[in-house]
């Protein structure tokens, strides 16, 4: 069997500079997340009771032969606005490696996928299409940010995350935006493996763009709960 290790060192990181969301979770309520079980005969003893399987992935990523589980799971019990609106639940990012019987719990994050704040910004994370995966080794998760009002930036960004002895590293982040009203683009992808940043800018009304090629600034190792909020993530110091 593989434990986590706690990640008790935080890394500071600049939050995005490009009209960018707050994903704080200023005004919300505490929320009580449950704490779910080390080891599991079964996947349905890794979702607790008043939370939902939202999506969910499987695949190797511990490199022993046996399928392991990644799930996004959902509160039942909605966010609200500040108007009292109901918004979507708190998430959870669970990973579980399979064992020998069932499987043992690696990881169990509630700051990747950010709470919902306001009911004019769309839901940050979009199961159906296919916002988690595993392959080839790789944990990916992707959020999405739009809003409809109070903002004419939209975005996506997408984690790659490796096992490494003891913890999940980011491999590699890839940070696409659009402005919607001018059509200026954005697109910043980091490779934290060869230690390499691609900034490409261009605009949707032609097929032009232009690269830049810096080396990677910052730590050399990203753990997944180093990145934090992953609406606020960045590995560039300015933008």
């Amino acid at each position: 069997m593989r434990f986590i290790l706690p990640a008790l060192l935080a890394v500071a990181i600049a939050v995005a500079g490009i009209d960018a969301a707050s994903a704080e979770d200023d005004g919300l309520p505490p929320v009580d997340y449950p704490s779910l079980p080390a080891a599991v005969a079964t996947r349905a003893e890794l979702v607790p009771a008043g939370w939902t399987l939202e999506a969910e992935a499987s695949g190797d990523l511990d490199g022993d032969k046996r399928a392991d589980l990644a799930l996004v799971l959902q509160s039942e019990k909605p966010d609200l606005d500040p108007t009292g609106e109901p918004l979507v639940g708190p998430r959870m990012l669970v990973v579980a490696f399979g064992a020998r019987k069932g499987y043992q719990r690696i990881t169990a994050n509630h700051q990747l996928i950010p709470r919902a704040t306001s009911s004019f910004v769309e839901d940050y994370f979009d199961a159906a299409s296919g916002a988690l995966t595993i392959k080839r080794g790789t944990l990916t998760i992707s959020l999405h940010y739009f809003a409809t009002a109070g903002g004419w930036g939209m975005w996506d960004k997408t984690y790659s995350f490796k096992w490494r002895k003891d913890d999940f590293v980011l491999s590699r982040f890839d940070h696409d935006y659009t402005h919607r009203a001018k059509g200026d683009t954005k697109r910043i992808i980091a490779d934290y493996g060869t230690r390499s940043l691609r900034v490409i800018t261009g605009n949707i009304r032609n097929d032009a763009t232009k690269t830049k090629k810096l080396k990677l600034p910052g730590p050399s190792t990203v753990t997944l709960e180093q990145v934090g909020d992953g609406m606020e993530f960045s590995p560039m110091t300015d933008e």
